[in-house]
């Protein structure tokens, strides 16, 4: 019971605050002899010239957000315009690779001193390609001798 009463009392105590301009800021309509706290004075209210007649200040409008794209619309064969497609540019062929010219071949006498091995190092090929390139299975290479030399 106790508790009832003081919560009854001050709610009548926080109406009569707010009854009487208890409240922060100035009067919500903007006039009335009320200054720019907020706060009644009471040589005013006799005297409407001094009021302050400011409109209340509207709130800011928030932006309205950006329409989203246009994804598709159905319209109607009759409205719609036909723009013919426009080409892509052709990609440009590329050149053809020239062809490898056929290996040639060298011939070479063997002189005194040729070796499998020393042929191959001054031609730039390699020993096993002049032993298939002449049926020769081994090292053994005579003077006089005519061996192909692929490349």
């Amino acid at each position: 019971m106790r508790n009832c009463f003081s919560l009854s009392v001050a709610f009548l105590l926080a109406v009569a605050l707010v009854g009487c301009g208890g409240f922060a800021g100035p009067h919500p309509s903007g006039t009335g002899p009320f200054d720019s706290r907020g706060n009644y004075v009471e040589a005013w209210a006799d005297n409407p010239s001094k009021w302050n007649h400011k409109p209340a200040e509207p709130e800011p409008q928030p932006e309205p957000e950006p329409e989203p794209p246009l994804i598709a619309q159905n319209t109607p064969p009759s409205q719609q315009s036909v723009t013919p497609p426009t080409p892509r540019p052709q990609p440009k062929p590329k050149p053809k690779p020239k062809p490898k010219p056929k290996p040639t071949v060298t011939y070479h006498t063997v002189r005194k001193g040729d070796t499998l091995y020393g042929l191959a190092k001054k031609y730039g090929t390699t020993v096993g390609k002049i032993q298939s390139a002449n049926g020769v299975s081994g090292s053994l290479i005579r003077i006089g001798q005519r061996l192909k030399i692929p490349r």
